[in-house]
């Protein structure tokens, strides 16, 4: 089954730059709107990028535990919290370096963590019933994701039944495909996608003055967009800001 939107906006990329399949494969405009979709990821803040993470409860096998891997789809952190088994909600509202976080010197405050690779580590350390959340900006499914074929997902019509595809169950003889992932950038917000890998696809046959016109229209499509969401959130009240009260050199 094919993914009608993610097919369509492959189709406009040709289009506006003019060439065919011989020129832009479909191979290298993949390439270009996943690029195109990678600096949006990077640089836009706004609520449809916005995501809460929640772990699972600590049990007695994970006691004590004082570091926990972020989602794979994270670009920037903007909370870290847990939740006790007495639902009271502590914000890790101290953020060290690493070397802060482990220097057995360092005289430190309860709720620091620092991040280390893919992890974030923290002190105190987990205690039973503890339940850790990160809310973070993340970078959405592939552009061309389908859904996988399971029941639920049959059940929900995520997956549909084709002529190939997926055998569901294992050897009934009957396939099915998944139907394509909802994708915000490229279902609300097309332009902003199809500039930066139009911009892309100009610049890969050499039209280096139309490649910088659509980077620019990119670039200020992001800026316009933000400014939008950051005069929503001082709007309704006064913005007030917190700090720590102690200073550390």
């Amino acid at each position: 089954m094919s993914t009608p939107l993610y097919d369509a906006i492959v189709t406009k990329v040709r289009n506006w730059v003019n060439r065919d399949e011989s020129i832009l494969t479909d191979s290298l405009v993949s390439n270009f709107l996943d690029y195109s979709a990678d600096y949006c990821y990077r640089n836009l803040r706004i609520p449809p990028l916005e995501h809460t993470f929640v772990y699972n409860a600590i049990t007695s096998e994970t006691e004590g535990e004082d570091s926990i891997l972020m989602p794979s789809d994270l670009s920037e952190l903007i909370q870290f919290s847990k939740v006790d088994n007495q639902s009271n909600r502590t914000v890790f509202n101290e953020r060290l370096s690493l070397f802060a976080m482990q220097d057995k010197d360092m005289i430190k405050n309860n709720n620091n963590f620092a991040r280390k690779g893919r992890a974030l580590v923290f002190e105190p350390k987990a205690e039973i019933g503890d339940r850790f959340e990160v809310y973070y900006y993340r970078r959405l499914p592939d552009l061309d994701a389908k859904y996988v074929v399971n029941q639920a997902n049959i059940d929900a019509g995520l997956a549909v039944q084709a002529e190939s595809g997926t055998e569901f169950p294992a050897g009934s003889g009957v396939f099915y495909t998944g139907t394509e992932v909802p994708n915000w950038l490229r279902d609300d917000h097309e332009r902003m996608l199809l500039w930066g890998a139009v911009a892309h696809a100009l610049d890969y046959i050499g039209e280096d003055e139309r490649a910088a016109k659509f980077f620019a229209k990119q670039k200020e499509a992001i800026i316009e967009l933000n400014n939008e969401e950051t005069k929503r959130k001082v709007k309704g009240g006064s913005m007030v800001a917190t700090y720590s009260n102690v200073a550390q050199f």
